[in-house]
């Protein structure tokens, strides 16, 4: 159905125009939930999307609407008199959210990306229209166990609706439109339906318009070119970390969708890497409780200053029955402190799946090393700080993280030279990191909020962890 493209752009666009009408019509006569008009824009909008493939045979115009469509609804965002009528179809929710504005987007970028392909197209839009939208509704209206994400709380009815209407979105399709075999197309789907619930569940401020189209196109494509073994091995991986981190939370400081966050790291060091690489991210998750600094309330009150800063420590000592601490944290960090952990490893993964150069395993690993040191080094009280027992616990951070990280990495790369030249120059890299992130955190704790801590923490440790190419470069 290619007519001239020019007319399809327009019908595009008075379907949208037409649509936001009707339902600003129904919004001011019958007042439903507010995410129910704003859903009800966006399921017939990603339907309509799912006919770009026949209506299109090149991305321009999908990007010229994408404009004109982003455009327009800013102007609903900023300008009074339209914000006050049509803009309330998008703006009734009263939450920080630039979703409508990544919508538009992801389907010109899922457009350039899938080549005109209606399979890798139609797929994960699929996914975005449905799933997502019947998953906000649920958890709205139906959603009882909750729990912390990063802008508020989801649900676990609406995470669990999200995965049935994304299993049913790729398994379907597989089956109706390709080869694919019965048992590929059923896994396919089961994994997919998982790491898409998982993206949708550490998304904010409306990333998860971005996050679930890309995100489904990008593993759609690479595990349609799997076996049946392949794919099986790799959703028993992805059930048992999304399994491990959700058995660990009361352990961690790290909230929910921050957990799910962390399994997703840890799928990607996997995959992309190899065991190997997953060593690093989670030795960290595993050991980094066990070393931040435990305050006992019962002998050491808090004081003030330390209750401000140190928000993880639980708010009333948490005794058992023999009347001993147990080391429970307050779960307040969010997927932006993973982000912060995870951002010079993936750097090095990335580099290493462009070079295929395994060398990058070293750079990888010191980069979570950094980052457990920083970590425990973020734990220190800030009541005398500057003292000499700080000055010794940064140097047991040091030489512990180093430990904990290098001595697995040494062994399984048999003790060779460049492994153990390696390993000792990342001592050097994780004191860089662990010694600048100490003399100025006095700074960073001084700041309304948390944005140039995560910053630093990323920039010191990627930073740190590019010391260990000296020896990779001199080989």
């Amino acid at each position: 159905m290619l007519l001239n493209p020019w007319l399809n752009m327009a019908l595009v666009l008075a379907f949208l125009l037409g649509l936001m009408v009707v339902l600003r019509i129904v919004q001011h006569r019958f007042s439903p939930h507010p995410e129910l008009i704003r859903k009800g824009l966006h399921i017939p909008m990603g339907l309509m999307t799912l006919t770009f493939p026949w209506l299109f045979n090149q991305p321009l115009p999908v990007f010229i609407l994408a404009g004109l469509a982003i455009a327009w609804l800013s102007i609903l965002r900023s300008y009074t008199p339209l914000k006050t009528t049509l803009g309330n179809v998008l703006g009734g929710v009263k939450r920080r959210s630039l979703g409508e504005i990544y919508f538009p987007l992801s389907v010109a970028l899922l457009f350039a990306l899938s080549e005109g392909d209606p399979l890798l197209f139609c797929i994960p839009m699929l996914i975005l229209t449905l799933a997502d939208a019947v998953a906000a509704v649920v958890g709205v209206h139906y959603g009882k166990l909750r729990y912390a994400a990063t802008d508020g709380q989801k649900s676990a009815e609406g995470s669990i609706t999200f995965f049935m209407l994304a299993f049913f979105s790729v398994h379907v399709p597989l089956l109706l439109m390709t080869n694919t075999g019965r048992a590929e197309t059923l896994l396919i789907a089961m994994i997919l339906g998982l790491l898409v619930m998982v993206l949708e569940a550490i998304a904010w401020s409306g990333l998860d318009n971005l996050f679930i189209p890309l995100g489904g196109f990008i593993l759609l494509k690479t595990h349609l070119e799997m076996d049946v073994t392949a794919l099986l091995i790799r959703f028993v991986v992805t059930v048992i970390l999304v399994s491990f981190v959700l058995i660990w939370r009361r352990r961690t400081t790290l909230n929910d969708s921050a957990l799910l966050g962390a399994a997703f790291i840890g799928y990607l060091s996997w995959s992309l890497g190899g065991w190997q690489w997953l060593m690093a991210p989670l030795i960290l998750l595993v050991s980094y409780p066990f070393l931040i600094m435990w305050i006992d309330q019962h002998k050491t009150p808090l004081t003030p200053l330390e209750r401000q800063v140190m928000i993880w420590l639980p708010a009333e000592p948490n005794t058992q029955v023999d009347f001993t601490p147990t080391r429970q944290w307050e779960r307040v960090h969010n997927v932006y402190a993973v982000l912060s952990v995870a951002a010079g490893g993936l750097l090095w993964l990335a580099l290493y799946r462009l070079t295929n150069d395994p060398s990058f395993i070293y750079p990888y690993t010191l980069a979570f090393a950094s980052n457990l040191s920083v970590i425990c080094i973020a734990g220190l009280s800030p009541v005398h700080y500057w003292q000499k027992n700080n000055w010794l616990r940064v140097i047991a951070y040091i030489c512990e993280s180093w430990l904990l990280m290098f001595v697995p990495l040494i062994i399984v790369a048999s003790g060779s030279t460049a492994s153990l030249l390696s390993s000792a120059l990342s001592l050097l890299g994780i004191a860089i990191a662990a010694i600048a992130y100490y003399l100025t955190q006095p700074m960073l704790r001084q700041r309304p909020t948390d944005t140039l801590n995560w910053l630093c923490r990323a920039v010191y440790t990627t930073l740190g962890s590019g010391v260990v190419l000296i020896s990779l470069f001199t080989r």
